[in-house]
């Protein structure tokens, strides 16, 4: 009896091991492989959220995701990785990292913000944080996102010229031979995103592109370039603001 009771235990141990491995949360596996993968799927709310903190303001913080945090993720809200923000290289919002988020879908998302705690939650983020912004897209298809930790990101806003939106346009679809030949490659566009923001007159940009770089010059080789310098005026013609921000998987 004795010797089964110890055979059980060992069994019981390996089970338990063997058990632990399976369960191991996605981050955890994503981490150590260098990458973070997101899975979309039809309905799904993409959620961008770009905060800028305070340090000094690091309770009310704490405090607005102990009140919020379990009652969105109930109502299909879910965090899938954050983007440092290296360096914003052009535009005056300078957020410290972008959150990729989804929720599960736009009618649970619209009934989280129809709770009657929503006002309080706002309230809370006008405290909590300097700036904020939310930038969300419903999804009518599959999309999977891939991010590395040995590549360079950057996110770019466009909010076009309404009397040559394209000229912006074009440029766009001009870029992509050129990103070629500095090693990037565009990853996915976001058309029309609906914004939140402390600001409530706050508009949301036409256009979120986002691309993938080999090196982290990649920006800078490709304004190098000498065919980039016509393709930067239809930028400037394009668009009435633009910001881009170079990012990095933390």
């Amino acid at each position: 009896m004795k010797g089964v009771d110890v055979f059980s235990v060992r069994c019981c141990i390996i089970i338990f091991i063997v058990f632990c491995g399976l369960i191991m949360p996605r981050a955890a596996a994503q981490e150590e492989s260098g990458e973070l993968v997101v899975h979309f799927y039809p309905g799904a709310v993409m959620q961008l959220i770009a905060p800028v903190t305070d340090p000094a303001k690091r309770a009310l913080r704490d405090s607005y995701f102990k009140k919020n945090g379990d009652t969105a993720r109930n109502y299909g809200y879910q965090q899938d990785g954050v983007l440092v923000v290296e360096e914003t290289l052009l535009g005056d919002f300078k957020p410290n990292v972008f959150v990729v988020s989804h929720w599960s879908s736009l009618k649970a998302q619209k009934a989280f913000q129809s709770l009657a705690q929503f006002t309080d939650v706002k309230s809370l983020r006008r405290q909590a944080w300097e700036a904020l912004r939310l930038y969300d897209h419903e999804l009518d298809a599959p999309l999977t996102l891939t991010f590395k930790k040995n590549k360079t990101y950057t996110l770019a806003f466009a909010w076009t010229n309404p009397a040559k939106p394209s000229e912006y346009f074009d440029y766009i679809s001009s870029l992509p031979p050129l990103l070629d030949k500095v090693g990037g490659r565009f990853v996915y566009k976001i058309n029309n995103s609906v914004l939140s923001a402390h600001d409530s007159n706050a508009l949301a940009p036409q256009q979120i592109t986002l691309v993938e770089w080999d090196t982290s010059d990649g920006v800078e080789k490709l304004q190098a370039l000498p065919e980039f310098a016509s393709l930067s005026e239809q930028l400037r013609n394009g668009t009435v603001r633009f910001e881009l921000h170079k990012v990095v998987l933390r």
